[in-house]
Parts: C-alpha cells; sequence; structure tokens
C-alpha cells in the first residue's frame, strides 16, 4: 500500500483516500501538521476539512496519550518499521471517545524522501457500540412501561416507538407488535391532531422544555371526540435519548371543571352583596367605637381585615372564572411603567416594614396596557417575594429593555425558593407545592395564575427561575409602545 501511494500521482492519492468511505485516512507533513482529509475522515472525526487542515494530529488524542507523547512514538516507530499499529482510544471534535483501530504509515515523494506520514484508522466501536446502546434503550423502556399503568409511549431521538404501556395500546386501539420500532407520526396519524402535535413536540425537543404538557383533541372510535392531555417527560439522556408521552383523558375532567367554573362564578356573585354590607357595618363600628376598649378595637380591626382578604378573594375567583370562559376584559392605556412599578412599591412599603425594596432600571418603559391589572400583577410578584422570603430582608427589582421590543419586570427574592420537581405547578390554578403548604404560608394559589393570564392577554410572558433555598426571580414582559 505504502509503495503505490509513493508511486502514484497526487491526483491518483487523492482518489484512493476518497473512496474510502468507511475508514478515516489523512496525511501530515513531518511535523504532525495534517495536510490533507478524506470524507471518511469527516465522517468518523466529524471535523470539516477546513476546521482541522494545518493542525497538529495530536487534537485527536485523549490528553492522557498526548502527556505519554504517544502520537510522537507512533510517527519513529512507522519510520523505523515501515507501519506503526495505531489501536487506541481517540477524540472526536465534540470530545466524545472511541475505539480507532489502524496503520500509521511514512509518506514519501517520488524521490523517495520523507515527506510525512498517512494514517488510515476504522471507528471499531461503531457497531458494538450501536448494539449496546439499543440494548440500553430497550431496557430502559421496557422498565418504564412496566412501572406506569397510564397510555404512555416511549420515543427516542428519532421519533422511533420503543416501547408503549397497555393502557396506550388499549386506549388508541393499536397492535403493539405492529407498532414498535415505526416512526411515531406514521402510527398515531387516526385521530390526534397531528399537526398541533408535531408542532408542539418539536418546540418541545427544541428548548428542552420536558415540563410542558398540552391539550390535543382525539376522535375515538367509540367514545367520539376526546380532549387528551399530553405530558412529555425526559427519560434519558444522549447518547441513548429517550422521551415519554403519557396521554390522560381529561374530557369528563373538563367537564366537571367546567360546572365548577358555573359555581364559583355564581357563588361569588351572591356572596359579594353580604360581604360590602358586612364591610360596611365594620367600619361604622370603628367609626363609633374609636374610644372602646383595646381588645374591641382590635376585634373590630380583625373583622375589617378579613373583610378586605375575602373581597380580594372573591375578586380573584371571579378573574379566574371570565379567564377560563374568555370573558376578562382588559381596559388598556398608554403609561410609563417604570413609574407604575415605583408607585405600586412606595404603597406597598407602607404596608409593610421587614423588607427594603430597591428598583433599578435602565431606561423609561412606555407600554400599552390595562395598568390597573398590570399594577395587580406587580403587587402580587411583590407580595410573594415578601411572604415567600421571611428570613430575608431585601428584594430586588429590575426594569430592561429585551429584545423584539419588549421590557422586562424582575422581582427577585432571597428566600425558600421552589423545589425542581414542584416548579411546574407555580402558574397552574390553585397550584401550591407541597413544600409552601407545609411551611402553613397562606395563600391562595391564584395569584400567579392570574398574573400569567393577565400578561399574556396583554401580548406578554411571564416566568421565573429558582433554587430551592437560594431564592426567586419571577418576571414578565410587555411589548414596548
Amino acid at each position: 500500500m505504502n509503495e503505490g501511494i509513493m508511486q502514484g500521482t497526487p491526483e491518483d492519492y487523492e482518489a484512493i483516500i476518497q473512496s474510502l468511505k468507511d475508514y478515516a485516512v489523512f496525511t501530515t507533513d513531518k511535523n504532525g501538521l495534517i495536510t490533507t482529509w478524506s470524507a471518511g475522515a469527516v465522517r468518523i472525526l466529524l471535523y470539516e476539512p477546513q476546521d482541522i487542515i494545518g493542525r497538529g494530529g495530536e487534537i485527536l488524542y485523549t490528553a492522557e496519550d498526548i502527556a505519554a507523547e504517544v502520537p510522537a512514538h507512533e510517527f519513529q516507530n512507522a519510520l523505523a518499521d515501515g507501519k506503526a499499529v495505531n489501536e487506541r482510544f481517540h477524540v472526536k471534535k465534540d470530545r466524545s471517545r472511541f475505539w480507532g483501530s489502524g496503520l500509521v504509515f511514512p509518506l514519501y515523494n517520488k524521490s523517495a524522501e520523507h515527506i510525512g506520514f498517512t494514517k488510515v484508522m476504522q471507528n471499531s466501536s461503531d457497531a458494538d457500540q450501536a448494539e449496546a446502546n439499543l440494548r440500553e434503550e430497550s431496557a430502559m423502556a421496557e422498565a418504564l412501561v412496566a412501572a406506569y399503568p397510564e397510555p404512555i409511549v416511549v420515543l427516542n431521538a428519532a421519533m422511533t416507538v420503543v416501547n408503549t404501556t397497555a393502557s396506550f395500546i388499549q386506549y388508541f386501539s393499536m397492535d403493539k407488535q405492529n407498532i414498535i420500532g415505526k416512526n411515531f407520526y406514521d402510527i398515531a396519524d387516526g385521530g390526534l391532531n397531528m399537526t398541533m402535535l408535531r408542532a408542539l413536540l418539536e418546540n418541545v425537543i427544541k428548548s428542552n422544555n420536558f415540563h410542558s404538557s398540552f391539550e390535543l383533541t382525539y376522535e375515538h372510535p367509540q367514545k367520539g371526540i376526546r380532549s387528551v392531555l399530553v405530558k412529555p417527560r425526559r427519560v434519558y439522556q444522549r447518547p441513548n435519548e429517550l422521551f415519554s408521552l403519557e396521554f390522560e383523558d381529561r374530557t369528563d375532567d373538563n367537564a366537571l371543571m367546567e360546572e365548577k367554573d358555573v359555581f364559583i362564578s355564581v357563588a361569588s356573585h351572591e356572596i359579594r352583596t353580604p360581604i360590602s354590607v358586612i364591610k360596611a357595618y365594620a367600619q361604622i363600628l370603628e367609626r363609633e367605637l374609636k374610644d372602646a376598649k383595646p381588645i374591641v378595637r382590635k376585634a373590630i380591626q380583625k373583622i375589617n381585615e378579613q373583610v378586605t382578604y375575602l373581597s380580594a378573594l372573591i375578586t380573584s375567583l371571579l378573574d379566574t372564572s371570565k379567564i377560563k370562559t374568555g370573558k376578562l376584559l382588559l381596559d388598556p392605556e398608554v403609561f410609563e411603567l417604570c413609574g407604575l412599578v415605583k408607585e405600586q412599591v412606595e404603597s406597598f412599603a407602607v404596608t409593610q416594614v421587614s423588607h427594603r425594596i430597591t428598583v433599578n432600571h435602565e431606561t423609561d418603559c412606555i407600554v400599552f396596557a390595562d395598568k390597573i391589572r398590570v399594577a395587580s400583577v406587580i403587587n402580587n410578584l411583590l407580595s410573594n417575594a415578601v411572604k415567600y422570603s421571611p428570613q430575608a430582608s431585601e428584594v430586588d427589582i429590575y426594569i430592561g429593555n429585551e429584545p423584539e421590543h419588549q421590557v422586562k419586570v424582575s422581582v427577585r427574592d432571597f428566600g425558600l425558593g421552589i423545589p425542581a420537581d414542584e416548579q411546574h405547578k407555580i402558574f397552574q390554578r390553585f397550584g401550591r407545592t407541597d413544600s409552601i403548604k407545609k411551611s402553613k404560608i397562606p395563600g391562595t394559589g391564584l395569584g400567579l395564575h392570574l398574573s400569567a393570564e393577565i400578561i399574556r392577554l396583554s401580548g406578554g410572558t411571564t416566568g421565573f427561575t429558582s433554587e430551592e433555598g437560594g431564592g426567586s426571580t419571577f418576571y414578565f414582559t410587555l411589548p414596548l409602545y
């Protein structure tokens, strides 16, 4: 082989190395700098020619072999013996390791002058590793479906069905033997809104957000149109990337929720009148008994506080009902957001002295939104920041411009934080984490849900970052006017 390379033309040599698709073939000069790079080398080592030609060949070796001067020893052995065996771990462009098996030859020109080296290498671990990956993938999927009774399908990165639970097969009226190994979109294209499902799943995978559930319609062959909640979850990381889709039929639950919403709406309206009457009489008592004993004045104060809390709760319940039915109306106007934030902070500071609230902003921000509703969002974030950081003494607010003509308001506390496995509950209606319930900090779980919906209806977004024991930062964005 070396004799042929030595005697052939450069064109002959180039044709040879480019024809070896299953081998990485490249040459170096006498100093080890790479001079040619084959198509097989691109496939196996992931470097394009323009990324690697001119660089030292030691980049393909592990740190341990570089420290032991293995590349230099291989070249010396090749010169001495006419070739050198090269079987060891190598490193791809993505820094992953593989077992490379091949030979190193000295390279001569037509005058028999030594001009460099040729390396021919095969990825010996590809076949074995792929088989091992498949076995591991299958075992993980088998363990998952054995542990859950819910309708679940397990998919790999190529959207191929790896396994399913029996309830998935039963619910979607499928044959397990006929769908394993097939593309999910092909086998599920019957009754499900596939256009929406594909778009939502692609967004989940692209954003790596495997904790966002979504609802789809499904035309059940016996039960008719059903509302199905789809919950994607990551099962295993690369290289055996697996994720599952759990399907939950929410049709009956949604019907009950609608009935509950109607009840909440009617009950809230009916309760509002007696609450207003109680508040009016409590204010009369407060005015007429201002010289009464301290215990009496304290009792009247508590009545007023609880009536105020009940009024706020009823308003929240009515608003959630309106949001659910699409009847929550906003009254947008042009206003300066930084000024509104400062107003809310000043008002909030009157009622609490436990925390120092600092406002930082880059610029004045004009927005077009419902000023009263946005004020309630700011007040809710402030209230939560103080309430859920009882051992802290500071809250930071930052206002800054964002890409795509948006302004962002962030409220940071230094309090309890939210456990990672409970963060998906935060913006749900009545969503309160188990850790907060155990802390006995009062709340309804409606404030953040309402805030998120108000901002959504205003064309903005909401979100948060949190670390258990390390505090939280809640934020919202609005379009700039």
